[in-house]
Parts: structure tokens; C-alpha cells; sequence
């Protein structure tokens, strides 16, 4: 989205919040019967006027706001003789309606976000993910119940699953505990038991909300054909390398794994298989911003021909050579952990973790981070300072000793040669390793090499004082689309969806709110018009969905902080409203005017504040 059509946006995305929570308060006013005497969007001078019945309309040059004024609803100015006449004044009506017309913009500020979310569901989510198993990651519970590419998934325990997001709901459910998982394959009903993984979720750890989820580890695209080669095998020695893509074999043209396996299966022993592929083209680490374009052109140079025979009584990817790529990196970060204490580069694999076989770099990362896990769940987490929490997860990211295989390609050969013949310096922390080998001649020569590397995560803090524990670390397996079906219920599911969404938005936002005031979320945290700038550029950079969801999150927040009981917001005025339900009488003049300064002055300094986060985070960009 271009720099013109996002602040548009972000006018657009403020104005829904604002029209909404005050259209919620003039609607249910007129519904009472009060006279709504004006009707705002924005502050400060009029830029469009006009007025219908009793009611002015006008939108204001500050965009900050808006308001809705009625008759008599001052409570901090006492009632004129002709107000106080007036049934259609605001303070007129019993404590019920008058509470109604105040929670209203709240409650409007709920039913916005339900809305949306139900209408994005339904839009966009007319086609669901199907259950038809793409990949199954090794080492992992649905690779250990045996389930297999192809396989299609139809209960969990006694549930039907119709699609990936029934199942990811249901496995999530059950982390630890055996099940039944039904599913057909060539036709058939198989029923066997899995025992979903804990996976720790605690990116909201400082303000105490830990998720425990259970995993299976599937992916429902199946993976593209990147090659694994087995050193001294005939793919090895026909010239394949650890990163290369199969293009076709025996003539088929392949785009996944089970495409492999087939061509091989159908092809005949003792002949030659034609392989075409196309080699890797990634040769060092790239900066941040180039990561996905690196990726996406990870393959696109000109394919290659070879031929290899293979004398076993049946052919497959094992017998020459061949695995799929679960461990290989992809591209590496420029001056990530990874490319400066690792060393990697795209292509390596990552055969083991202190002295334990790796199944998948999936398996790395999990292993790799479940040390600071169990730090990010002390209940005790919360209370500690920014510096405390850096502290404690560093000292718990325990070093590890990572074995990585390289394989040398061809634009790198020379280079290689030169320094295991001491005519060149080594500058990379791979080529200092290989110049301090007695046999440095002798790998390159044999064109591999298995390396023993430190690897500890490094914590630090990021700009908002949270630490960082993000991994740098990608696969370089890509996977195919999955597989569609049409929505079977899409009411339904668009209901579940937004309920689902709702409720986890709500409780985010309550739990950080109820954690800002005790002190264990920082006042820097706390955000305004430039924050949500930032955030709904942010969103519109991933698409209607991502702005959607913004938007309905950010409609929870202002709900739930117009709620809070501070004077001159919806939540001061019910307080004062249920207190004058139970006395029978409002609270005095006096004590209104009291509670109006308190509440203006902890506005004020809630702006300053504000105004000063908003400033830092210009300054910081």
C-alpha cells in the first residue's frame, strides 16, 4: 500500500471507532426518548455542518474524538427550571435508561469488532484448508503415529474435523494426553493414538498469559522436492548438493516429495534416471530486508541434467542418495547469530544438537528455546524488570553444540582451495574452522564437511524494552498450496471464528490494562494516534484480513478503557449512576466536581504521557 493510501486509512480505520461507540450512545438516546441536541465526529472548529430535526450534525478538523451532547446530560452543572421541565432531558430518566445510553458506546465498541470478524470470515473464508496431511515434519507425534503425505484426517477423539483449523483447535485442546486420531488412507479407516506435544505460547508473558497448546507437527502443503544428498552416494557423485530442487525425473515433472517417490517407482532398475534440477543460488547471508527475496529466487537459475543408475531391485530417493531437506537452512540473516556466531550459510544442515540427532530445524528451534520457556512461565515473570527478565533468560539459554554439514559447491571450490593452501586469509568463522584442520586439503578435496559449532541464543532487549528471543534461523523447505474445500457451514464457522477472535482479543487487552495499573507493564507501552498509525501501516502491508483484525482489536480496547471507572468517561459516569441507583438520590454537586478535576487531571497527564510514547516511537524509526 502506498505512503498516500495508508494515513487514508488509518483516518478511515479512527473515524469507524469513534462513529461507532458515539453512534452507539445517540441511537440508544433517541431509543429513550432524550433529545439529542449534537451529533460529532472530531473536535475543535466545524468543518461540515448541517442539521436534521433537533439534532446538529458536524464533522470537526481534530480527528481525535467526537461526542454526542444531549439534553441536560451535564451532571457537573446544576438543571435550569425549563431543563428540568423537560421530559426529553437527559436527567429526567430513570438511573435505567440514562445507564443504558452510557454503556451503549461501549457496547457498540463490542458489536464492531463481532461484526467484522463474522463478515471477513464469511468474505474471505468461503474455501477452508482441507485435512489431507501435506507434510509430516520428522520426529514429530503424527511422524511417530505414522501418518503419511496423502493421508486425510476425519476425527480427533469423537470429533469430526471438516478442516486444518478444526483439527489445529482440537490437537491444540488435548497437549499431553493420548488420542485417537481417525483418518483414511487408499480408501481405508485407520484409528490410531497420538500424544500431542506441549508447545509453551508466551508472547504475552509480562502481563501473564501463558497458553499450553498441543502439536503434531503437519503441515497441510505438501513439501517441494529440495534435495538432502547423503555424501559419497550417486546423487553426491553425479554432482546434486544439499539445497538443490528436482525439477522432473524419468521424464515426469515433479513439485513435491510423493512426486519423487512415484517418478522413481515407475522407472525402470538398471537404466539411467534422467534428473533435471536446478541448483542453489544463495551463496551468503543477506540483509533483513532481503530475506524474502532471497528466498523466493533461491531457485530460479537454469536447471541441469543428470543421469544416475541405480542397481537396487527397486528404486527410490534413499537408494541414491536422496532425503528431503528438513534440516537444510535457508537464508541467513546478515549479522544474525546465525551467520556471525554460527556461521551458516544457505544449504547447511543441521545434523545434530548436543550429540543428538536433529529430525528437522523445527526440532533445532523447539530444543534450542525450551530452557527459556520454562522461564517465561515463572509466575513471577511479570513482576520483574526488563533487565531481570534479560538477566534470567540468558543465564537459562544454556550453550549447545550444534553439528553442521557443508557441502562445498562449485563457485565456492577455488576459494577453498586457496585458503586450505594458505595463499588466502580466512575471514568467515566456517573458514577459520576449515584452515585450522591438519586435513584441510583433503575436505575440499572430497567436497564435504562436518563441523562442530557453539550455539547459545543471545537475549536482548528490543525497543520496547521486551526481550528478544526471535530466532533468525529459517528452513529453506518451501511446501506447495494445500489442498481447498468449499466451507461446509461458513454461518458457522464465521460465528466460531469471531468468537473465538473476540474473546482472545478481550482477554489480551483486560489482563494488560489490569497489569498497566499494578506496575508490571511499563507506561511506555501505552500508545496513541501515532502508534496507531504505526500499527495500521503495519497491517495494511499484510492485507484486508490483517486491517480487519486491527481494527477489531483496537474497538475491544476502546470499549474496555471507556468501561474503566474514572471520572468524565463512560465508566465514571455508571459508576456515578450506580451509586445514585443504590442511594436513591445522585451524588452531590460538589463531590461531581471533585471527581470531574480528578478524572480531567488524570486525562491530561494520560495525554502527556502518551504524547511523549508517541514522540519517542517518531524519533526511534
Amino acid at each position: 500500500m502506498d505512503v498516500i493510501a495508508k494515513p487514508a486509512l488509518m483516518i478511515l480505520v479512527f473515524g469507524l471507532l469513534v462513529v461507532f461507540h458515539e453512534f452507539g450512545h445517540y441511537i440508544v438516546a433517541r431509543w429513550m426518548g432524550v433529545k439529542v441536541l449534537a451529533f460529532s465526529i472530531g473536535f475543535g472548529p466545524a468543518m461540515v455542518t448541517w442539521r436534521r430535526g433537533d439534532t446538529e450534525y458536524s464533522i470537526r478538523w481534530l480527528p481525535l474524538g467526537g461526542f454526542v451532547r444531549m439534553l441536560g446530560d451535564d451532571p457537573m452543572a446544576p438543571l435550569d427550571d425549563e431543563i428540568a421541565r423537560d421530559p426529553m432531558a437527559f436527567q429526567n430518566k430513570p438511573v435505567w435508561r440514562r445507564s443504558l445510553i452510557i454503556a451503549a458506546g461501549p457496547l457498540f465498541n463490542f458489536v464492531l469488532p463481532l461484526l467484522l470478524l463474522f463478515g471477513s470470515a464469511l468474505v474471505y473464508e468461503d474455501e477452508l484448508v482441507s485435512t489431507r496431511v501435506g507434510t509430516v515434519v520428522p520426529g514429530g507425534p503424527a511422524a511417530e503415529m505414522g501418518l503419511q503425505a496423502g493421508d486425510r484426517i476425519l476425527r480427533v477423539g469423537d470429533v469430526e474435523v471438516e478442516s486444518f483449523d478444526d483439527l489445529i483447535r482440537e490437537i491444540s485442546k488435548r497437549a499431553g494426553q493420548p488420542t485417537p486420531v481417525t483418518f483414511r488412507r487408499d480408501g481405508r479407516e485407520d484409528t490410531r493414538n497420538v500424544t500431542p506435544r506441549e508447545v509453551v505460547n508466551a508472547a504475552a508473558a509480562e502481563v501473564g498469559l501463558v497458553e499450553r497448546v498441543g502439536r503434531i507437527l503437519l503441515y497441510p502443503g505438501e513439501m517441494v522436492p529440495t534435495v538432502a544428498v547423503q555424501e559419497g552416494s550417486r546423487a553426491f557423485a553425479a554432482g546434486l548438493r544439499s539445497g538443490d530442487r528436482l525439477r522432473s525425473v524419468a521424464g515426469k515433472r515433479v513439485q513435491s516429495w510423493g512426486d519423487v517417490e512415484r517418478a522413481l517407482a515407475d522407472s525402470r532398475n538398471g537404466n539411467g534416471i534422467s534428473i533435471d534440477y536446478t541448483p542453489l543460488d544463495l551463496h551468503g547471508p543477506v540483509p533483513r530486508t532481503a530475506w524474502r527475496e532471497s528466498f523466493r529466487n533461491a531457485h530460479k537459475g537454469s536447471e541441469k541434467t543428470i543421469s544416475l543408475v541405480s542397481d537396487d531391485a527397486k528404486t527410490t530417493a534413499g537408494s541414491l542418495g536422496l532425503r528431503p531437506g528438513y534440516r537444510l537452512v535457508g537464508p541467513v540473516v546478515q549479522g544474525s547469530q546465525e551467520d556471525t556466531q554460527v556461521g551458516l550459510v544457505p544449504g547447511d544442515e543441521l545434523l545434530q544438537l548436543d550429540g543428538t540427532d536433529l529430525g528437522s530445524l523445527e526440532d533445532a528451534i523447539e530444543r534450542q528455546k525450551k530452557p527459556l520457556e520454562a522461564v517465561l512461565v515463572e509466575p513471577s515473570y511479570r513482576s520483574w524488570s526488563p533487565e531481570q527478565r534479560q538477566e534470567h533468560l540468558q543465564t537459562a539459554a544454556a550453550p549447545h553444540t550444534l553439528l553442521v554439514r557443508h557441502m562445498i559447491r562449485d563457485a565456492e571450490r577455488t576459494r577453498l582451495q586457496a585458503l586450505a593452501a594458505g595463499t588466502v586469509q580466512a575471514t568467515t568463522g566456517a573458514e577459520k574452522w576449515l584452515v585450522s584442520q591438519p586435513q584441510a586439503a583433503q575436505l575440499v578435496e572430497r567436497g564435504w564437511w562436518d563441523r562442530p559449532v557453539p550455539w547459545r541464543l543471545k537475549v536482548q532487549l528490543d525497543k520496547n524494552d521486551r526481550p528478544d528471543l526471535a530466532l533468525d534461523l529459517a528452513s529453506l523447505m518451501d511446501r506447495n498450496s494445500p489442498e481447498m474445500v468449499r466451507n461446509p457451514r461458513p454461518v458457522r464457522h464465521a460465528v466460531q471464528v469471531a468468537g473465538e477472535e473476540f474473546v482472545r482479543g478481550a482477554t489480551v487487552i483486560l489482563v494488560t490494562v489490569r497489569e498497566l495499573f499494578r506496575g508490571n507493564v511499563p507506561v511506555k507501552e501505552v500508545g496513541g494516534v501515532v502508534r496507531m498509525a504505526q500499527m495500521t501501516s503495519e497491517a495494511a502491508d499484510h492485507g484486508v484480513e490483517a486491517v480487519v483484525r486491527l481494527v477489531a482489536w483496537l474497538s475491544i480496547n476502546l470499549g474496555i478503557l471507556n468501561l474503566l471507572p474514572i471520572p468524565l468517561v463512560d465508566g465514571g459516569h455508571l459508576l456515578f449512576l450506580a451509586i445514585e441507583g443504590v442511594r436513591r438520590r445522585p451524588a452531590s454537586l460538589r463531590t461531581r466536581q471533585i471527581a470531574a478535576y480528578a478524572g480531567l487531571t488524570f486525562l491530561g497527564i494520560l495525554f502527556l504521557v502518551v504524547m511523549k510514547n508517541d514522540l519517542q516511537r517518531v524519533l526511534m524509526q
